[in-house]
């Protein structure tokens, strides 16, 4: 149907602009000391908050299993981030970039069979 794979490469677009946002934003972290940081780790925390709820919107309305792969990416980021390992939080986040990517990728294909895209 062509409506999941709407929803589903609109969801993927959106959250892989968001993660990529937050890839940056982390490297601005990372360079941070003493209350700058802590400051940061709280804004970051609340990003990943935001980043997860849209993953499992995405999730609940396609069950396409790439959100929920995304999902687990950005608990696995706030870990890291709590453990102050900025470069491995970076890492994994560009893992839930591909993660979105593929999940674009595969309704992008599908629209462009229905000759929608």
């Amino acid at each position: 149907m062509a409506q999941n794979e709407i929803i589903g490469y609109q969801f993927a677009e959106r959250l892989k602009s968001a993660l990529i946002i937050g890839s940056k934003l982390l490297l601005i972290t990372e360079t941070l000391k003493e209350n700058e940081l802590e400051g940061a780790k709280k804004v970051i925390f609340g990003f990943l908050d935001a980043l997860s709820t849209e993953a499992g919107f995405a999730l609940n309305a396609t069950k396409m299993k790439e959100f929920d792969l995304v999902e687990d990416k950005l608990q696995q980021v706030r870990k890291r981030v709590e453990e102050g390992l900025f470069e491995e939080a970076i890492a994994t986040l560009g893992a839930a970039v591909s993660h979105a990517t593929t999940a674009c990728e595969r309704t992008m294909r599908a629209l462009m069979e229905k000759g929608l895209m």
